[in-house]
């Protein structure tokens, strides 16, 4: 069982008008709904997101301010999210080799050079599915890239 954690951020919401925009305090991002309940759903998928990226990447989610003052003149909503790895649809790097066509010593080079997200269960490396399928649809050409002749 993966472990799951609460991610708490604030929010100032913003109407314009046709939109209701919602800025992260702490953290650099967007989001917007057509009213307030809209955009607080919206702000909720981002929070999740956004902490699904950093477990992703095995970054440490930053220490947000809470109880913040609106500095646009907007409204201000606490949002909190539990979320943990086990939301995301992945494959092991055996699975995400055998849809790449690849071996696992070049997933595991993708995966470190950032082109796959992978986290680690215990022992196993574990790809989100949605990086491979990503992978699966650009134009790669087998083999090594050229390495490009230095002019002198």
């Amino acid at each position: 069982m993966t472990k799951r954690e609460v991610y708490v951020c604030d929010f100032e919401l913003l109407d314009r008008g046709e939109r209701v925009v919602a800025l992260p305090v702490g953290i650099d991002g967007v989001t917007e709904g057509y009213d307030y309940t809209d955009a607080i759903r919206m702000s909720a998928d981002w929070l999740r997101e956004t902490a699904l990226d950093f477990l992703m990447r095995g970054e440490t989610w930053p220490e947000l301010p809470l109880g913040t003052e609106p500095e646009s003149g907007g409204r201000m909503v606490t949002i909190a999210v539990e979320v943990g790895l086990d939301e995301v649809p992945a494959v092991t790097a055996a699975e995400a080799a055998a849809m790449l066509g690849i071996s696992t010593a070049r997933v595991a080079q993708l995966c470190k050079a950032g082109l796959l997200d992978s986290w680690k269960v215990g022992r196993t490396r574990m790809v989100s599915l949605e990086s491979v399928e990503t992978r699966c649809s650009e134009k790669t050409r087998p083999g090594r890239p050229r390495k490009e002749k230095i002019e002198a």
